[in-house]
Order: C-alpha cells, then sequence, then structure tokens
C-alpha cells in the first residue's frame, strides 16, 4: 500500500523562507514545501542556500516547480510562459530540470518536480513532440519523481487534449498533477457523472487519471473559478462534494500502488487574484488561511477512512 504525504505551497504566504518558518509547516504534519523558481533562483543570484539550509533544519522535503519558459521576473513582473516555440519549451525544461535536480541532491528529505508545461494553443503533434523530449530527458536526468500539472494556459489545462494525450502510446510514463480545479472553471462546469452532457465520458477519464496521478492539487473549484473563497460554505456544497468523490476515486488508486510508492497531496490555495476581493478596497473576502485549513481536515478525514 502507497504512502500518502502531504505538502504545503509557499503560495499566498508571506513570511520569508527560514528555519522557524519551516518548523512550523512541519509540526502541521506537512511532508513538503512546494515552492516556484524564484525561491532558489533570484534573478541567477541565489544558489537556493537559506532554501536548502531551511529544509534540511526541519526536516522538509521539496517540490520544485517548473514553469517552462517562465519562472522569472522581467521589469518587477513574474513572468509565467513567455514562448511559443516548442524547441524554447524544450531547451528550457531540460535547463530548468537540470537546476531542480542539483537543489533536491542538496536536500536530506529529497524532494520531486511538478511541471506547468508547454502552451495550450499547441497542436496535438506539438505537444506529443515536447512530452516525448521530456520524457526522454527525466529518465536519463534524474531519479526522483516528475509530475505534469493539470493547469490552464498549458498542455493540461482541459479535459479533452489531456484524454488524447493519455491515450498515447508513446507517452506511458506520463506522471500527473491533478489540478482538476482548473478544468472545472475552464469548462464552466463541475462535471457531474449522474448528468447526460458528463456521463459518456467523465467518470471514464476520471480512471483515466487516477492510473497517472501521482500528486493532487486539492483545492475546490467551481463553475466560475479555480477556487472557492470559502469551501466550507453550504452554498458551495453539492460541487465540493463531487469534487470530492473525484479525489476519493484517484486516491483509491494511488493507495493501491506498492508499498515502496508515495503519492502526494497539497491543499492549495493561492491569494488574490485567486482569492476574490472587494471592489475598490480589494480586500480579500474570505480567508485563505481558513481555506487551506478546512481542505487540509476533509484530506484527512478521506485517507483515515
Amino acid at each position: 500500500m502507497a504512502k500518502f504525504r502531504l505538502i504545503k505551497t509557499l503560495w499566498g504566504i508571506d513570511d520569508p523562507i527560514s528555519p522557524s518558518l519551516f518548523k512550523s509547516i512541519k509540526e502541521e504534519g506537512y511532508h513538503g514545501v512546494e515552492v516556484i523558481r524564484l525561491a532558489w533562483h533570484m534573478d541567477g543570484n541565489d544558489d537556493g542556500k537559506n532554501l536548502v539550509e531551511s529544509l534540511n533544519h526541519s526536516g522538509l522535503a521539496v517540490v520544485c516547480q517548473i514553469h517552462t519558459t517562465g519562472g522569472f521576473l522581467r521589469n518587477g513582473e513574474y513572468i509565467y510562459c513567455d514562448e511559443y516555440d516548442v524547441d524554447a519549451h524544450k531547451k528550457d525544461f531540460k535547463k530548468q530540470l537540470i537546476e531542480c535536480d542539483n537543489l533536491i541532491q542538496r536536500v536530506q528529505a529529497g524532494g520531486f518536480v511538478n511541471v506547468h508545461g508547454g502552451v495550450d494553443a499547441w497542436s496535438l503533434d506539438e505537444a506529443i513532440e515536447f512530452l516525448t523530449y521530456c520524457l526522454k530527458e527525466i529518465k536519463e536526468t534524474v531519479d526522483f519523481q516528475v509530475t505534469f500539472e493539470t493547469h490552464r494556459q498549458r498542455l493540461f489545462g482541459n479535459p479533452f487534449q489531456t484524454r488524447e494525450l493519455l491515450s498515447n502510446k508513446n507517452l506511458g510514463t506520463l506522471k500527473l498533477n491533478a489540478d482538476l480545479s482548473h478544468w472545472y472553471c475552464a469548462c464552466e462546469r463541475v462535471f457531474d457523472p449522474e448528468e447526460g452532457r458528463d456521463a459518456g465520458w467523465w467518470p471514464n477519464l476520471v480512471q483515466q487519471i487516477s492510473q497517472r496521478c501521482h500528486y493532487i492539487h486539492a483545492r475546490l473549484g467551481w463553475a466560475q473559478g479555480p477556487q472557492m473563497a470559502d469551501p466550507s460554505a453550504p452554498e458551495c456544497r453539492a460541487e465540493r462534494e463531487r469534487q470530492v468523490e473525484v479525489w476519493k476515486v484517484l486516491l483509491s488508486s494511488m493507495q493501491n500502488r506498492e508499498a515502496s510508492c508515495c503519492c502526494y497531496l497539497s491543499p492549495e490555495y493561492g491569494p488574490p487574484p485567486y482569492m476574490p476581493v472587494l471592489p475598490n478596497s480589494q480586500q480579500p473576502v474570505a480567508s485563505l488561511p481558513d481555506a487551506v485549513s478546512y481542505t487540509k481536515k476533509l484530506l484527512e478525514g478521506i485517507l483515515d477512512n
């Protein structure tokens, strides 16, 4: 039976990286933290020393995010995805994968990589070309797992292209991070297996995903956005319950893997603009820590049962 490990994102945490911050995260029951490239590579001048020392002091593992052709600042603005060209994404994936390998090798508790890869506008052939290259680099370069996230703007940004990619025989070693909140937003509905338009494809795709899923970004989304402001609210019940049922399917499949396998979950919620704000004042309409805490308890309840 596989082991489950909770990961906490640093997205939305304003405190600077430090041993004391990471010690407090460890005490909350987390196995590791997820960080973007800026956490270890600020403008090319930081070798990640503070990050590594804080991780090792606390005993936390690390999940490194790769944003292909992104992950840097330009004029103070974070660049998430800067190129269309497939070769540019290949080159940058290789460069960032090596960076992550160098970092993870210095972390006593280890870690893995989570990729926001490619461009949503690519053709299926372009997507397959890029992913085939990535899987080859992963096999030849690193000894930790690498997941590809279902994220808007990227290759797995909607369920229908994902279905095509998962069916490709050349991508059999592809591993997913299932952040399905992006799909509910992109398609303007939390898919209902009992509803006619979704019954014919959604349950089958969930089963496909379950065979490739090694990480879950467990954020509760809704039809008009990737994040419920307060997922505990009674008006969220129906959409919340449908999403929890999908998590149960994914977790059941993950649980049945070999005992040496670790599977990861993150109750990942973000600050504004993911968290809705009031007009003019720009004050968040709900508590980000409360949303994280509520979802963490949901996940722990599923695992306990």
